[in-house]
This record gives C-alpha cells, structure tokens and sequence, in this order.
C-alpha cells in the first residue's frame, strides 16, 4: 500500500521492440525515474524473441515478450496485459499504438495513452489503426510541437489530447569534460547507419571538408544495415583513416568527449536525442532543420539547423566553426547550458 492508503496503478507500456533506439531509451529513462510508490509498471515488448533483450526484466520492471502478428499478437497483447490486471496502458510510436487499440477491443477496457515520437508513416495498415487509435485516446504523449502538428495533419489527431513532453537528458553522464586541444579537430555523429540518419550526407559533406582542412577527424558512432554502402564510399572517396567507424557503441558520452564539432544528418527525426546528450557534453551542433530538432536549437547561438539533403549547409557551417575556435566555444557553453537545464 502506498501512504494514502492505496495501490500503485498497474501501467502497461507496450513497445514494437527493445533494441537500440531513442523511444527505447526514453522508456528505459522512463523507467529508472517513475515513482515506484504511484506506478507499477509492466512492459510489452512486441517484437519476437530476437527484438528482445534476453532477461525477464527491463529496469526492474517486468518484461513481456509478445511475438506473432496481426490480430493474434493483439491477442496475445490483451491476454498478457489482462493477466497483469494493467489499469492504464501507455504505447510507444505507431506501431504499438496500432497494437495497444486493437487489444482494447478485445474486452480490455482501461484507459489508453498512445504517444508519436516522429514524422514519419508507417503504411496503410498502421495509419488507418492510428487513425481511430488516436481519436480514443485519453491523451496522446508527443515529444515536440512539430510532431503534434504533424499527426494532427496526418492522422486527424485531436489537439486538444495531446501533450508535449520533451525527451530527457542524463545530465550525470552527458556532461563537457577537459580535452586536449593539441589533438586533431574532430568531428562526431552518433546515430544508426539506416537511411533516416542519412549517413552518406555525413560522409560527402566530409569529404569537402578534409579537402579544405586537413588533418582533421570524422568519427561516426553507430552501426546499421547500410554499414556495407558507407564503408563503400568512405574507399571511393579516399577518406580511410579520416573517416572512423566506430560501431555501436554504448559509451557515446566517451567520444562525444573528444569532439568539437557534433553533427546530425537526418533526413526526418522527431526530437532527436543525441542533439541533447551532445549539446548536455558542450558540444556546437550542426543538425538538419527536421521535427523538433528547431526546439532544441536556435540557429547560430547553440549551433546551426541545416536544410535537409543540403551538404553544401554542413560544409559551410562546419568549415566556418572548425575554423573560429572562440566561437566554438561560445555556441558549446550556449549548448550546454541548453541542453543541460533540459
């Protein structure tokens, strides 16, 4: 029992899968930060077996993998939250709004609270359950402005359910630290090599630069199916041993470190974590003008928004900064003091 006498509410938090990923993360900061007293918090995860870690618990909250598809996974979906006796359930992006509405139709009846983390659609099938998944929602969790307006747009999503909670930031790990500036300008993105993140941009946009500038870094933290293409153009373009893939890496805070300069390529986003965990770290950023990201920077104070699928914005911005160390350290103080109080 809590101290007023009553049971914490039994949340059920369904997800499409739990490996690397920024709704990922949100739900595990989630996690770590909710009030045991008030919640007690359950996870779906409805990714087969291989979507999900292996273990029964996601930071100490149990875990529930869900497997299958269409109308069975829902009702695997109902039966499991069902049996958990869930009093509230909470979704994470289009696919598991999809999946959280259809197992309420199958007698779950608890209040449901869909969430949008990006501009992007999912197909026909998705966007016609998000379309009444939405309009039944008793609030529908969005984590910028731009992303409200875009379901409002796209899915006919009523406003006045939607709530605007900007992604946080562990200020703890992402912090500025000493570095010797006697080493090579470098240049860090962090991000999974897929065609969101629009990896090639990154390494053209490069490519320029290191003609102009030599003897400086570019180091691309993350891994993806397109790897094999941008391992491919790295050769092509004569930048090994300027360019470093570093992989997946889950101490990003350590490269970010050693950085100057923190750019973002992406060709859509919804509030991309990594711009916070880099400015939080002290970092200029230079990031496409995609979802949210212009509610996390003001161009040319914290950094500059560049247009999307414009490598001429990253190479006029990145060579003016590389270039002007006093303004780079006055757009990283701004950044972290942004980014920090986040």
């Amino acid at each position: 029992m809590t101290r007023q006498g009553r049971e914490p509410t039994r949340v059920a938090l369904v997800i499409g899968q739990l490996t690397v990923g920024g709704a990922e993360h949100q739900l595990r900061e989630l996690l770590r930060g909710l009030d045991r007293h008030r919640f007690t918090p359950f996870v779906y995860c409805l990714a087969n077996a291989g979507g999900a870690e292996s273990g029964t618990e996601v930071e100490s909250a149990p875990l529930r993998t869900i497997g299958a598809k269409g109308w069975t996974r829902a009702r695997r979906l109902a039966d499991a939250m069902r049996a958990d006796a869930v009093q509230l359930v909470h979704s994470w992006l289009y696919i598991a709004n999809t999946y959280a509405w259809a197992a309420r139709r199958q007698g779950l009846r608890v209040p449901l609270v869909t969430s949008a983390r990006n501009c992007k659609s999912q197909g026909w099938v998705h966007h016609a359950a998000n379309l009444v998944a939405f309009r039944s929602s008793a609030r529908i969790i969005v984590n910028s402005r731009q992303v409200g307006d875009y379901i409002v747009q796209r899915y006919a999503a009523p406003r006045q359910a939607i709530e605007v909670v900007y992604n946080g930031v562990d200020t703890k790990r992402f912090h500025p630290l000493d570095r010797n500036h006697g080493d090579a300008l470098t240049v860090v993105t962090a991000g999974r090599l897929v065609a969101q993140k629009n990896p090639t941009l990154f390494v053209e946009a490069a490519a320029r630069i290191a003609a102009a500038f030599p003897g400086i870094r570019f180091v691309m933290l993350g891994d993806g199916p397109l790897r094999p293409a941008v391992e491919a153009q790295i050769e092509r373009l004569g930048m090994k041993g300027t360019i470093e893939l570093a992989g997946e890496r889950h101490d990003v805070e350590k490269g970010f470190a050693q950085a100057d300069l923190f750019w973002l390529t992406s060709s859509w986003e919804g509030l991309p974590n990594v711009v916070l965990e880099a400015m939080a770290c002290g970092l200029p950023v230079i990031a496409t003008n995609v979802g949210g990201t212009s509610e996390l920077l003001e161009h040319g104070h914290e950094g500059f928004l560049a247009r999307p699928e414009q490598i001429e914005d990253f190479v006029t911005y990145g060579l003016m900064l590389l270039r002007d160390s006093q303004k780079r350290l006055e757009m990283g103080e701004a950044a972290r003091g942004r980014g920090g109080g986040v």
